[in-house]
């Protein structure tokens, strides 16, 4: 095998061997993928400060040792509870509006472009939270930095849909869940370090980091072409085949090769498939929803994506310090650590075998252990059994870590046509954004009412999920179209 070889098949010509990947696309993979981390440090960035950005009766909002007094920067802001909730959830109604908009302007505007200006918008929302005295400031910071997040995941995997190699493809797309996790975790450790007295005003500094990780993200995307795929859906096949001659390993022929069969895929997808047959038509998310040919596409997207949320996570990540202290109060901060510590490891894990075992296989094993976990998380509650609380509170994060977190983001763009893969994963955000707010805001209500019981729910939900899936949805590892992955579906 040699080396220009390397860009159509595994670099060696053993078994289970993949092509090598470029410098550049590790790059381009690393710029992109900073997206989803502002999306996760946005989503906790309230978790830590929130105690002392509150002005209470032990925390003034006056303090003349505060760095920032002298430009009118209080040490802390004057609302309620109320207030910290309505806070809070804007950054889900700006998420759910980024991502309504986000395939579209990606498909009209380029991927890198939206990236870039995407920077700019967070940027923007982190800096009205930081120089915040006040709810309203807050409220709008918060929601458009969600603005943001929408438009980075859906973004996100749109470019590694593009420029992954087939062999990488599940590997790579995995990353967008991993970075959301490691955002996550970036907040807790901004915490630790900056959320310590309580009438310091340190916790602007964590919004700080926000304008930080925007900027730098911007930066790079300077030096990462635009997607070739996307190039190649304009006309301009020799602005794709230069892109992609960046990103692989390999002489400028196999280059053509590759772009050759793109093109051939397009044409055959034109002519052959009546279901995908869009041609270069743009289709509004309003067209997605309503029109038949999109229909097994769009149901396998909205249960998968509705299911992720279903089956609890978030349950966990919003509320797994509370859920914790029902047991044990004095270690729930570092037991809720390590669930994110968890989440981040076998994510990654996961980034390594889904292309050698599949999505659905790792999906169905997922939700199962998921059900299981849930089950006895309820019954440790009602039981007060902490240890065994703590033990399959953290399967449930493994298991979900492993398949239902990482592959949803990722399966959308292989569920669908390529006319339809923007749109597709626009609707497939926003559908995930409604069970987010669905979950987040309904499960304070049901632990109040059910207590630990809620958890039978979630892992009924969680056993009915598993069959849909074996039942239902395809598997799309190694295929190579939209013909492909429905075939005798």
């Amino acid at each position: 095998m040699t080396e220009s070889n390397s860009l159509l098949t595994p670099k060696s010509s053993g078994p289970g061997k993949r092509s090598s990947l470029a410098p550049n696309l590790i790059m381009a993979i690393f710029v992109t993928c900073l997206g989803p981390v502002q999306f996760g440090y946005h989503i906790a960035e309230l978790n830590a400060p929130q105690k002392t950005m509150i002005c209470s009766s032990q925390i003034s909002s006056t303090n003349s040792s505060f760095i920032f007094q002298k430009y009118g920067l209080d040490t802390c802001i004057r609302m309620t509870d109320q207030q910290l909730g309505a806070i809070t959830a804007s950054f889900s109604i700006g998420g759910l509006v980024g991502s309504f908009v986000a395939g579209k302007l990606a498909e009209k505007y380029g991927r890198k472009y939206v990236s870039v200006v995407n920077c700019l918008i967070a940027f923007l929302g982190s800096f009205i939270m930081f120089f915040s005295n006040s709810v309203l400031p807050m409220i709008l910071g918060r929601t458009i930095v969600g603005i943001a997040a929408g438009v980075s995941v859906v973004v996100t995997s749109l470019f590694i849909n593009d420029v992954a190699p087939v062999d990488w493809r599940g590997s790579l797309g995995t990353m967008n869940q991993l970075s959301i996790n490691l955002g996550i975790l970036l907040t807790q450790f901004a915490g630790l370090k900056f959320v310590r007295n309580e009438d310091d005003g340190k916790w602007r500094w964590v919004m700080f980091i926000g304008m930080v990780l925007a900027i730098l993200n911007l930066v790079l995307w300077i030096r990462v072409a635009e997607s070739p795929r996307w190039l190649l859906a304009q006309g301009d096949v020799i602005g794709a085949e230069k892109a992609l001659f960046l990103l692989r390993i390999g002489s400028y022929q196999d280059v053509k090769q590759e772009v050759q069969t793109w093109k051939n895929e397009n044409n055959n997808s034109s002519n052959n498939d009546t279901e995908a047959n869009q041609s270069t038509r743009d289709i509004s998310l309003k067209e997605y929803f309503k029109e038949s040919q999109f229909k097994k596409a769009r149901t396998a997207i909205t249960a998968i994506l509705v299911g992720q949320q279903f089956c609890g996570i978030n349950s966990i990540i919003f509320y797994g310090v509370k859920v914790i202290s029902q047991l044990l109060p004095q270690h729930a901060v570092l037991i809720n650590l390590g669930i994110s510590l968890l989440n981040v490891i076998f994510t990654f894990v996961s980034s390594t075998i889904i292309d050698k075992f599949g999505r659905k296989p790792l999906l169905i094993t997922s939700t199962s252990i998921m059900a299981f976990s849930s089950f006895i998380i309820s019954i440790s509650i009602v039981g007060k059994f902490p240890i065994i609380l703590v033990s399959s509170t953290y399967l449930y994060i493994v298991a979900f870590a492993l398949g239902v977190g990482p592959i949803p983001f990722l399966i959308i763009g292989e569920l669908s046509n390529k006319d339809d893969k923007a749109v597709a994963q626009s609707y497939g955000t926003v559908c995930n954004w409604i069970a987010t707010f669905v979950v987040g805001y309904t499960f304070a209500v049901l632990s109040n009412w059910f207590s630990g019981y809620v958890y039978m729910l979630f892992a009924a939900f969680a056993l009915w999920f598993a069959f849909y899936i074996k039942r239902h949805i395809p598997e799309t590892k190694g295929k190579v179209d939209y013909r492909d992955v429905w075939s005798g579906y």
